[in-house]
């Protein structure tokens, strides 16, 4: 397994998960990017991390400490007021992950706040690109699906708007 992190703040139980790949992907969503951000949004959250793993080859898992300022009170009211909200994003079929320089951790840095996030679909691939406000990027590339998953910090999972699921 491969981990990058913008700081390591995250529970023990969600390092866990990802690390042994046990995350309930099969109760999240599965829809394109497209879909996904007419609803959400990843602006002012914070990437926690990327992790690749050798036994899922080929699957990248994204995770956020996200905003719940920008979220619908559809998520907001199933988890308790001023509580973490953790967004965790798969791509199947990576194709490769890029970050730009600066991106990479500093010990004394706080995670870097997410600007905005685009994608660009072009046959049969997408192209997910993350700026921070610094103005790096992390760069997604894939050519299978986007599985969402939410989760709050007492490892509940949070019922996310969506007409296809995974």
């Amino acid at each position: 397994m491969v981990f990058v992190s913008t700081k390591p703040t995250l529970p023990r139980w969600l390092c866990e998960n990802i690390l042994l790949g046990t995350l309930p992907w099969h109760r999240g969503i599965c829809q394109p990017f497209s879909h996904f951000s007419h609803i959400y949004t990843l602006h002012d959250s914070h990437l926690l991390g990327t992790y690749q793993s050798a036994e899922t080859y080929g699957e990248s898992v994204l995770c956020f400490l996200w905003d719940a300022l920008w979220l619908p009170e559809t998520v907001t009211h199933q988890a308790q007021p001023n509580e973490p909200i953790f967004l965790l994003v798969k791509a199947t079929k990576t194709l490769g992950i890029a970050l730009s320089e600066g991106t990479l951790p500093k010990p004394d840095k706080q995670p870097r706040r997410v600007l905005k996030a685009e994608h660009v679909e072009v046959d049969d691939q997408t192209v997910l690109v993350i700026d921070d406000i610094q103005r790096n990027t992390l760069t997604v590339v894939f050519s299978g699906q986007l599985h969402f998953l939410a989760m709050d910090n007492r490892q509940r999972l949070l019922k996310l708007d969506s007409q296809v699921y995974c």
